[in-house]
């Protein structure tokens, strides 16, 4: 049987821990967690946690903070305020009737919940007799809670413990995957019935608050296996931040006033403003910010978030009345809706092989708008819901034999074609984060530049399929964490050069104006060579009893 490596000589294939499970979770954030406590309840008797970090401490959540929507029992205002929150800036690519299921799932697992006993610590008032802080989640303090859950339901978690590469078998089952623990220094293996990608979206290594582990990893192992991809043009979201600061929290940005270089004010607030921020840094040399709109409820809120007030303590700036500079840095696909397409099971349409949370494709929540926050936690606990009971039903159905025959899946990072000497990918990473970090490639993209982009992204992959020969398993990790970032980057600029309007998160100079005519969504395939298809209407992996 096909494993995978030893340290000192990645070629192996020998593991020094095999575990069997019945699901195995890749991600340990809020989607990762509640979608394997939930394969538990629906019958899955063996499941299996693997994290790149710490389980309770990794993921954004778990850094930044945040709260689901859901709606409220007969608070009619409320809720259609809520559903059509983010309606206009969707710019048709929404679907409203998906975004009440959604919020009307998520309030009943805000129930299930608080009958296992997570109690928020922000305390809000109540709408129609129902608190409407029922799903914030204060960091640690919550994940800490989903982590005793999941242990105390018996699930196994291994930390510090990234999945490399998918397993599969002779039938095309994803049935698994390999992987390193960093702190133990040693390979492991998980054979599994059915596996659930939880490993969030992608920002690039940009420094955001909490997304440094959130390298695209489940999109490269998804597209290994054979899974297609959408909305990945809409990826231009940047977080507006206090300059010097990791925090992306946006809760003050309303609240606030904006200034160019030259004290000009800035006729826009909100995230409507973080272009025009953009085009401020370029053309006057910076940019600035004060909140002087907000009101005493807004320095209150403040203060309970330690990420973005501390920081105004350390640099001794009262940021109610003084002006304060600001910088955008780069969320992409954490706060964008590009990913995995699933269907209504959280199929990805490979067998066995189920996707949650911010590695899935949005744009049903939000369109070509950005997903972060309330929408995007909903979207992570429902769709994990929906995911972890369709896998337990998948792995009984169908128990792993550990006796098939296995193979690795992994490739680019994992075995070059061509290995001749050492390259550990951090010179990749870099590169790649030169064609999408900067402003003035992803804020305001140009035509030609995407264009040229793409040329030479997909020409370094070409290299480095050959090349990329990592030669330790912390080589490894590193290698396969560029490669996916470069992954990214290619789908994200081929989408976007075949979308000539500007819409939503995705703006070409040349293109302006949005196009009535381009309402579709670009879908996604392939992996050394990706072909586009424009579908009129949305696209969906294939069912289940499809792929039967």
């Amino acid at each position: 049987m096909w494993r995978t490596f030893e340290p000192q000589a990645i070629n192996k294939q020998q593991a020094d821990a095999v575990l069997q499970a019945d699901v195995l979770v890749i991600g340990g954030s809020i989607a990762g967690c509640w979608a394997a406590l939930v394969a538990k309840q629906n019958g899955a008797e063996r499941v299996v946690v693997c994290e790149k970090g710490w389980v309770g401490q990794a993921g954004v959540v778990a850094q930044a903070s945040g709260s689901a929507a859901y709606l409220i029992p007969g608070a009619y205002a409320y809720n259609d305020k809520l559903l059509h929150s983010r309606h206009a800036a969707a710019e048709g690519m929404d679907d409203l009737d998906f975004v009440r299921y959604v919020f009307g799932e998520s309030y009943q697992i805000a129930l299930q919940l608080q009958a296992l006993g997570f109690q928020p610590k922000v305390d809000l008032p109540e709408i129609n007799g129902v608190r409407s802080n029922l799903l914030a989640f204060d960091g640690e303090n919550a994940l800490g809670f989903f982590r005793q859950l999941l242990l105390s339901s018996g699930v196994t978690v291994l930390d510090y413990s990234p999945a490399l590469e998918l397993l599969q078998n002779e039938h095309g089952d994803i049935v698994g995957a390999n992987g390193i623990n960093t702190h133990l220094q040693h390979a492991w293996t998980v054979l599994a019935g059915a596996t659930i990608l939880a490993t969030g979206g992608n920002a690039f290594r940009s420094g955001a608050m909490g997304t440094h582990g959130t390298t695209g990893d489940g999109h490269l192992l998804a597209a290994e296996a054979g899974a297609s991809f959408s909305g990945m043009e809409f990826s231009g979201h940047y977080g507006i931040s206090p300059q010097g600061s990791h925090t992306t929290k946006g809760f003050w940005l309303s609240s606030a006033s904006f200034y160019d270089g030259n004290g000009q004010e800035i006729p826009s607030n909100g995230w409507e403003s973080v272009h025009l921020v953009g085009k401020a840094i370029l053309e006057t040399g910076g940019a600035y910010a004060s909140m002087n709109r907000g009101n005493a409820n807004l320095k209150v809120f403040a203060k309970g978030v330690p990420s973005i007030y501390e920081h105004f303590q350390k640099v001794g700036i009262d940021p109610y009345t003084e002006k304060f500079p600001i910088e955008l840095r780069y969320e992409g696909l954490i706060r964008s809706v590009g990913g995995i397409v699933i269907n209504e099971e959280g199929n990805t349409g490979v067998n066995g092989l189920f996707a949650v949370g911010d590695v899935t494709e949005r744009s049903k929540m939000t369109g070509a708008a950005m997903s972060g926050a309330g929408p995007a936690i909903a979207w992570c606990l429902v769709s994990a819901k929906i995911a972890g009971k369709h896998a337990a039903a998948w792995a009984q159905e169908r128990p792993v034999n550990p006796q098939q025959a296995i193979h690795g899946l992994g490739g680019i990072g994992l075995r070059p074609q061509k290995a001749s000497k050492r390259f550990t990918g951090t010179p990749l990473l870099q590169t790649v984060q030169s064609h999408i970090l900067p402003i003035e490639k992803t804020v305001f993209r140009s035509l030609n530049q995407v264009r040229q982009s793409v040329q030479e992204l997909n020409g370094f992959w070409e290299h480095h399929r050959e090349q990329l020969s990592p030669q330790s398993l912390q080589d490894a990790i590193v290698a396969r964490e560029a490669a996916a970032m470069l992954l990214d980057a290619r789908m994200m600029l081929t989408a976007a050069s075949e979308r000539l309007e500007t819409r939503g998160l995705h703006r070409l100079q040349e293109y302006p104006q949005a196009d009535a005519t381009q309402n579709h969504h670009l879908l996604l395939h392939g992996l050394h060579h990706l072909s586009v298809q424009k579908l009129q209407q949305r696209p969906s992996a294939k069912s289940l009893s499809a792929v039967h």
